[in-house]
């Protein structure tokens, strides 16, 4: 687990808001996409290798040629995929988002939010929120891609994208829950608590001796919420 201390190396050369530079136009998307086993093999290592070393050296000293020497590549190996650093922390992003959002959907189809008491409410969301936690952990770099993709300007995207997606989901089942409730109310208490549930993730990732306290206190917020929403407070 990385130094939970102060994220000296993603502010330091940053904008005046905190926000690392990075060049304009810096390309994201992969340059090929494998379909020979031999090429998804290199495609996967150069993914998995970068996730750990983010883990170990953190987001300024990672560079594609520690990647490279890890890998055991050549850096025309590495870039026939990733045009650079931030391609690979993109696909590593969109990944572990998917694999996030997946749980979520999972979770909604398997009964999803309960709001009719408070102890229901806060039961469901323990589960969901304790399988993104368990699917960041077993991430490669899983912490890291969360830190990165909350701070560098444009990795953000990837985040964003998927609250949207995953908004769309949890309102329609709010919907059905609390039909009395006004659809921007809703929207809004919607994309709050997912906000907030993603911030507890990173914050228990960061805090693994309190990950439990953590986990537990962000449902009892989220279900006091829904509550009180139920309650028309």
């Amino acid at each position: 687990m990385p130094d939970s201390g102060p994220k000296s190396d993603l502010i330091k050369r940053g904008s005046a808001d905190g926000s690392p530079l990075v060049p304009d136009g810096v390309e994201l998307e992969t340059k090929v996409s494998p379909s020979q086993d031999r090429a998804r093999n290199t495609f996967e290592t150069i993914l998995s290798i970068t996730g750990d070393l983010l883990s170990e050296v953190g987001f300024e000293r990672l560079s594609t040629n520690m990647i490279c020497k890890r890998a055991g590549l050549t850096p025309p190996a590495l870039y026939r995929y990733f045009p650079n650093k931030y391609a690979i922390l993109h696909e590593l992003g969109r990944r572990l988002m998917e694999a996030q959002d997946q749980a979520v959907f999972d979770w909604l189809r398997e009964g999803g939010i309960d709001t009719q008491s408070f102890d229901a409410s806060a039961a469901s969301i323990l589960r969901i929120q304790r399988r993104v936690n368990e699917i960041t952990k077993s991430f490669p770099g899983g912490a890291w891609v969360v830190r990165v993709m909350r701070v560098i300007p444009v990795l953000k995207e990837v985040r964003l994208e998927s609250r949207d997606l995953v908004s769309e989901e949890i309102l329609e089942a709010l919907r059905k829950n609390l039909p009395d409730i006004p659809e921007d109310r809703l929207a809004m208490a919607t994309k709050l608590t997912i906000e907030l549930m993603f911030s507890a993730t990173e914050m228990a990732l960061e805090n693994p001796e309190r990950e439990d306290e953590i986990t537990q206190e962000v449902c009892f917020l989220v279900a006091s919420y829904h509550a009180r929403l139920r309650n028309g407070a």
